[in-house]
């Protein structure tokens, strides 16, 4: 993979740190800069996918990934093209194929896809399962959303443990961009002390910014559409103006893009 096209994968084998939403609106930041973006959704469960609907390649999914036949992307003009999650990455996950071999098609088949894009943004399924893993090994850089509670950093550091695992016996080349804390409350006395001790013990894993907790991420959701292009709705501001809540969360979520993008050496 060292044409250009930058492999980012948003991992965490727990399930509601909120990883689709970030993936997403990052999958939107990029287009919306000039980016021309694949976002693969490696969720059966798809959240990214019904967001993005309206992206999707027509006749491909994302268990085609891991098909033996190569395949190719009917041309689409968008600057963000989908491949979206279904009910076949099941059957992936049960396949008799051993992990190397896994790993080892889904390398092949994006290889004969990633052509023309400038990054690939891959969604995982919030488990340790054996699809999550292999777009694990087959990305350049990693990202861990993390909630901010005791159980939450405790399952981060398991998911560390598999990156840091994959690292040395995988792939030497994957960057762990690190933990981003996600749906963070900054008036918690207990989320700060606990961000405070997760950030004293494990500096070389933090990324280095957070992800606030905002009502308009899951309007945005709904609409598929990014956080900062929620409209208003209410009295006290004009029809068709962006939210200043949705405003407010759009700058910080974007400045939290543009750190990984220096990290990735894409400023």
């Amino acid at each position: 993979m060292s044409d250009g096209t930058r492999i980012l994968v948003y991992v965490n084998q727990k399930g509601g740190t909120g990883k689709s939403t970030i993936a997403y609106n990052h999958g939107f930041y990029l287009a919306e800069i000039g980016k021309r973006v694949l976002f693969i959704d490696g969720d059966e469960q798809a959240n990214s996918s019904k967001s993005l609907a309206t992206y999707a390649v027509p006749s491909i999914a994302a268990s085609s990934l891991f098909s033996e036949s190569p395949i190719s992307l009917p041309t689409l003009p968008q600057k963000l093209v989908l491949l979206r999650g279904d009910n076949g990455l099941r059957a992936i996950e049960r396949s008799a194929k051993d992990d190397e071999e896994l790993v080892k098609l889904l390398r092949a088949r994006l290889e004969d896809i990633k052509a023309g894009f400038d990054y690939i943004v891959i969604d995982t399924a919030g488990s340790n399962s054996r699809v999550a893993n292999a777009l694990l090994v087959a990305s350049e850089y990693a990202v861990l959303p993390c909630k901010i509670d005791p159980y939450s950093i405790d399952v981060a550091m398991d998911v560390l443990k598999r990156i840091v695992f994959i690292q040395k016996s995988w792939n030497p080349g994957l960057v762990n961009l690190g933990i981003l804390p996600n749906e963070y409350d900054s008036t918690s006395p207990a989320q700060k002390g606990w961000l405070k001790e997760l950030a004293s013990a494990y500096p070389q894993f933090m990324l280095g910014a957070w992800v606030s907790k905002r009502s308009a991420f899951r309007e945005a959701a709904g609409e598929g559409i990014p956080v900062w292009k929620v409209a208003s709705d209410t009295d006290d501001e004009s029809p068709g103006k962006v939210k200043t809540a949705a405003r407010t969360a759009g700058k910080e979520i974007k400045a939290v893009f543009q750190m990984m993008q220096v990290k990735m050496g894409d400023a």
